[in-house]
């Protein structure tokens, strides 16, 4: 069974706008789905609401959502953000067409919150759909042979991507921006040790120095040499993303 799951809050509180919350929120997602032997295909966040589209059984499924409600809102407290869930609204969805429609639906919650179009934000799968981000918390294997990225992608409001890449070394980007689109990449805070992998590959094809790391990071220059060493697959998806400003778009 396949469904559209709509979580809203209460609009009078401060919503689910925190990176924090967020990112917690898609953490405690996973662990739930998992733990009730449900799949996300498909998510986004807004200002006041969550949008999913999942696959399990309807008991699984009621489950998942109650457990990712409740600890949601247990950690958010800890940060001084209070949510207030309404009643989740689910309905049906087919395959095909329908099922196209419906992971359009869930990338356009950042947009109809205001972001530029589903590529301008983290806050959903779209990235990860269109091969843009690896993150722990969502495998877009699992649309594999499903829908077409590039229908869903339009569906959603979004424009193509633009040609060229990777910019110029000569107008390299700042090591902030660099490690917060590493973060992006890997779907972490930037303070999160597990993007500084790919931040130093990164910052390095950008013509940045092992001692200009070094100091950034607070680790010595043997440490960022190790990581220079070690095999990074998601440079190159950092590289397309810092290709396009849309996809540059980071908290």
């Amino acid at each position: 069974m396949v469904e559209r799951v709509l979580c809203e809050v209460d609009a009078g509180e401060l919503g689910i706008r925190s990176s924090l919350v967020r990112y917690s929120l898609l953490e405690r997602l996973a662990r739930c789905v998992e733990k009730n032997n449900v799949t996300i295909l498909a998510f986004g966040i807004g200002d006041y609401d969550l949008r999913l589209v999942l696959q399990g059984g309807d008991d699984e499924i009621v489950n998942a959502i109650r457990g990712m409600k409740v600890g949601t809102a247990r950690a958010a407290k800890t940060w001084g953000v209070r949510l207030v869930w309404a009643p989740t609204q689910r309905w049906g969805v087919a395959e095909g067409a329908p099922l196209e429609q419906a992971i359009a639906w869930a990338h356009r919650a950042p947009v109809d919150s205001g972001a530029g179009g589903p590529l301008s934000s983290p806050w959903s799968s779209h990235r990860d759909l269109l091969m843009f981000r690896r993150a722990k918390f969502y495998d877009a294997a699992v649309l594999d042979q499903r829908v077409n990225p590039g229908r869903v992608h339009l569906m959603a409001g979004g424009i193509p991507l633009p040609e060229g890449w990777p910019p110029s070394p000569e107008n390299r980007e700042s090591m902030s921006v660099l490690l917060r689109i590493a973060a992006s990449v890997l779907g972490v805070l930037p303070a999160d040790r597990r993007c500084f992998q790919l931040f130093v590959h990164l910052a390095l094809k950008r013509g940045w120095r092992v001692v200009d790391l070094a100091g950034a990071l607070c680790l010595t220059n043997r440490r960022i040499r190790q990581l220079r060493g070690a095999e990074e697959p998601l440079l190159t998806t950092a590289l397309v993303v810092l290709s396009d400003p849309r996809l540059c778009c980071v908290p």
